[in-house]
């Protein structure tokens, strides 16, 4: 039995019902496996490897066992990271919290080379600021906080390459579907540079931005994420999609995740937090004017440019409605 009831789920106020969604959601990602594939399709350093030696060789740090699988010829596959502090506290900088940092071993190197990776999970993606602009922040802070651990005084070749992946389950409609990296890069201006890349590339940011469409999906990453995210999907679909197509076991603990990321789904449903209340009102407006747009277009016999035009929608937003309407012929 779920900890969380669907009875206890409709019960949540609105905050409650938020707070618990994005816990659950880090709860589900925060599995060896889960991490594993994400290193597998994301960070360059280990595109290319299984993920089954991922999961053997790459990780450093505790590993914690928890529930038994459910199939016992997997016993540890529900295990989860514990990683280092997910606190990193500064006098003058404020106290900030990493969904999960954990370091991890590059395969096939003649010395230990360890990734600090910071795995978010942002539910709320109707923010005043840009997802990038703090990843940016998050892993300058995985950077400088290597000061007097991983280096000393002036010995910076000993930095350590830090990576921020933010997985955006809910993003706005012109970032849905997508995969985006950020990272330095050596432009060279003028004269002859011959910069090692690994002196300068020591940080990235990568943000996948997932969709409603996730089982449609066409990049297996997104599929993936999208399934094991769902919050409408119903619970026995995701487990079929989990289990025959990636290869991941059901263990009794995923299984009870996967079943409170759904009641928690119905639960920020039906108070318009799934979709996040600025996301609820959103969808409305732009279901609204879809509507509005094709009744110009079907009673005044207007042309779709024409209709946007009547109803003053913003020039930036037409190409996406034009999409829709072309889509939906």
């Amino acid at each position: 039995m779920s900890e969380i009831s669907t009875e206890l789920a409709m019960s949540l106020t609105a905050a409650e019902a938020r707070a618990r969604l994005d816990t659950a959601a880090k709860k589900l990602i925060k599995h060896r496996i889960i991490l594993a594939e994400i290193m597998r399709q994301c960070v360059e350093e280990f595109k290319g490897y299984e993920r089954s030696y991922i999961m053997e060789n790459c990780f450093v740090g505790e590993v914690r066992m928890n529930e038994i699988s459910v199939d016992q010829d997997v016993p540890d596959a529900d295990s989860s990271i514990v990683g280092s502090d997910t606190e990193d506290n500064s006098d003058s900088e404020g106290l900030i919290r990493y969904d999960l940092v954990f370091d991890a071993v590059v395969p096939d190197t003649q010395k230990i080379i360890r990734l600090v990776i910071n795995i978010e999970i942002q539910v709320d993606t109707y923010l005043t600021y840009s997802i990038v602009t703090r990843a940016i922040y998050y892993l300058a802070r995985l950077i400088s906080r290597q000061k007097g651990t991983v280096f000393n005084h002036s010995d910076y070749d000993k930095i350590q390459k830090v990576y921020s992946i933010w997985i955006c389950p809910d993003p706005k409609m012109q970032n849905k579907n997508s995969i985006a990296e950020y990272g330095f890069t050596q432009q060279k201006v003028f004269g002859r540079v011959n910069e090692a890349a690994e002196n300068y590339d020591k940080m990235k940011a990568i943000i996948i931005s997932l969709n409603d469409e996730g089982q449609e999906n066409r990049n297996d990453l997104i599929r993936l994420l999208s399934t094991l995210l769902s919050t409408t999907e119903s619970v026995e679909s995701r487990k079929q999609i989990l289990e025959e197509e990636y290869n991941i076991p059901m263990t009794r603990q995923i299984d009870e995740e996967v079943l409170d990321m759904c009641n928690l789904g119905m639960a920020v449903e039906m108070r318009g937090v799934e979709k996040g209340l600025q996301k609820g009102i959103e969808k409305g407006i732009e279901k609204g004017i879809l509507s509005s747009i094709k009744n110009l277009m079907e009673t005044m016999k207007l042309t779709a440019q024409q209709a946007m035009d009547a109803l003053k929608v913003p020039k930036e937003e037409q190409a996406s409605y034009a999409a829709m309407l072309a889509s939906a012929e």
